[in-house]
C-alpha cells in the first residue's frame, strides 16, 4: 500500500497531510450498524491486574460511506459470545482518534481537525461521561502517566521544526504547560518520527527513526535512537545511538519503549516494511537500558529474530518480564509495505530471552496502528479479523492457548479497556 493513496479505506488526506486510520484487513471491513489498549505502566507500574467484574470497555471503529470514521465507546458485560454492537449507545466522535487507558481514565486522542484531548470515565450512575477537553495546535503524538496527577504528551509533527511537551492535569484534564524543543536537536536530516516515550529517573526517554515527511522515505535505518530530556524541565541532554540494530519502534505503533518494575526500558527494533520502513540496514532485536542510566546496556541484547523466527511489531508489557506481543512472522525483505501483516501472536520473556507462540488464534492482520488490547489478570483480550469478520480472543497467558469470543461490529477496534 502506498502512503499516498487517495482517500480510501486505508488512507484520510486532508490539508496536504497523510494519516492512516487503519492499515491491513481491519480496514477493509465495511460495517453500516450504527445510528490496555495500552495500559500505562510508568511510573508506577501495576504489571498483573486482578481481574474484576467491571464490564469491558471497547471503542469501535465505523467508517461511514464517505470514508470519514466515527469512533463509539461502549460499555460491555460480556466480550466471549454474541455480537458486539454500537448501535444506539456509547459516547459517539466523529473524526479521527487514538485511544489510550491511565488508571481509571480513557484518553481519546484526536488528530487531523480534531487536535484535542477527551476523558472517559465511568459517572455514579454506571454509565460513560467526558471528563475534561484540552485542544492544542498540533495533534498528539502520544500521552503517558508522569506522576501522581501529571501526564505528559508530545507533538511530533513532520511539518514542524519543533518537538513539543505538554503536562495535563489528570484528574480534571486540563492543561498545565507547554514546551517546545527545536527538532535540530534529533537530527537535521527529514524528520523525525515518533515511537515511543517512557520518564524514568528524572529522565524522559522519547525513541524516534528517521522519515521523509512527504514520501515515508526511511533513509536512515542504520542505528537505533533515542533522545533524552530531562523531567520535568524538558531540557535536552543527548541522543543516544546502538548501531547492533536499527531504528526503535514504526508507523503508528507507538510500542518501541516498554518499562518493567525496575524501571528498566526496553527498546524494539524491527525496521519492518510492513510498519512502514522503505528500507532494511541492520538487525532487529530488543536493547535495554538500566534504570537510572542514560546508555544502552551493552551487555544486553535479545536477538528475538533468531530465536522466534520473526519481529515484534506490537507489544504490550504483562509484568514480571512478560510481554504480550503481535509477531511478524515473513522476512523483512518479504513484506509488503504498510500491510502489517501476517502477524502471530506470542509471549516474550524478556529474562529468558524465550518466546511462546499462543495456539488457537489464525495468522492475521493488524490494524496498522496502536495495539488495543486489555490486560485482565491471567488474561489478554483483543481482536483478530478474520474473514471479513472481527472477533475477540481471549488470551491464556499461562498456558498459551486462546479461546474464540464475540464477533465485533466494527471495521476494527480502537481500544479495549476494563476500569
Amino acid at each position: 500500500m502506498n502512503p499516498k493513496t487517495k482517500i480510501n479505506m486505508f488512507s484520510i488526506k486532508r490539508a496536504g497531510k497523510m494519516v492512516l486510520p487503519a492499515l491491513g484487513l481491519f480496514a477493509t471491513l465495511f460495517v453500516t450498524s450504527c445510528s490496555s489498549d495500552d495500559d500505562e505502566v510508568n511510573p508506577n507500574p501495576n504489571p498483573t491486574p486482578e481481574p474484576t467484574e467491571e464490564p469491558f470497555v471497547l471503542s469501535l471503529s465505523i467508517m461511514g460511506s464517505e470514508g470519514n470514521f466515527t469512533y463509539y465507546t461502549v460499555l460491555f458485560d460480556d466480550v466471549m459470545s454474541g455480537t458486539l454492537s454500537a448501535a444506539g449507545q456509547g459516547i459517539e466522535q466523529p473524526g479521527y482518534y487514538d485511544f489510550k487507558q491511565i488508571d481509571n481514565a480513557i484518553y481519546s486522542i484526536g488528530g487531523l481537525d480534531d487536535v484535542n484531548v477527551v476523558g472517559i470515565t465511568r459517572g455514579e450512575d454506571g454509565e460513560l461521561v467526558q471528563t475534561g477537553d484540552v485542544s492544542y495546535d498540533r495533534s498528539l503524538s502520544d500521552i503517558i502517566k508522569a506522576d501522581d496527577n501529571t501526564l505528559v504528551a508530545v507533538s511530533i509533527d513532520g511539518d514542524s521544526d519543533v518537538i513539543t511537551f505538554h503536562t495535563l492535569n489528570e484528574t480534571s484534564v486540563t492543561a498545565t504547560s507547554t514546551v517546545s524543543r527545536p527538532v535540530s536537536d534529533l537530527t537535521e536530516v527529514d524528520a523525525p518520527a515518533y515511537s515511543g516515550m517512557r520518564i524514568e529517573g528524572g529522565n524522559l526517554f522519547l525513541s524516534y527513526y528517521i522519515s521523509d515527511p512527504v514520501s515515508f522515505e526511511t533513509n536512515m535505518t542504520d542505528v537505533a535512537r533515542v533522545a533524552v530530556y530531562s523531567y520535568p524541565g524538558f531540557e535536552f541532554q543527548e541522543v543516544i545511538t546502538d548501531d547492533r540494530v536499527g531504528p526503535i519502534g514504526g508507523f503508528n505503533t507507538k510500542s518501541g519503549l516498554i518499562e518493567d518494575e525496575n524501571g528498566r526500558i526496553y527498546a524494539f527494533s524491527h525496521s519492518n516494511p510492513a510498519n512502514g520502513f522503505s528500507q532494511v540496514t541492520n538487525d532487529s532485536g530488543i536493547l535495554r537500558i538500566n534504570s537510572g542510566e542514560t546508555a544502552f546496556d551493552e551487555e544486553y541484547y535479545f536477538d528475538i529474530a533468531e530465536v522466534a523466527g520473526g519481529t515484534p511489531a506490537h507489544v504490550k508489557y504483562l509484568g514480571n518480564g512478560k510481554v504480550f506481543a503481535e509477531m511478524n512472522m515473513a522476512s523483512r525483505n518479504e513484506q509488503e509495505r504498510w500491510s502489517d501483516s501476517p502477524l502471530q501472536s506470542a509471549i516474550i520473556d524478556l529474562n529468558d530471552q524465550t518466546v511462546n507462540f499462543i495456539s488457537g488464534i489464525p495468522e492475521h492482520n493488524g490494524a496498522g496502528r496502536r495495539l488495543a488490547a486489555l490486560h485482565d489478570g491471567d488474561y489478554v483480550y483483543l481482536t483478530i479479523p478474520e474473514d471479513n469478520v472481527v472477533s475477540v480472543y481471549r488470551v491464556n497467558t499461562t498456558d498459551y492457548t486462546a479461546t474464540k469470543g464475540a464477533e465485533v461490529e466494527a471495521n476494527f477496534v480502537a481500544g479495549f479497556f476494563k476500569f
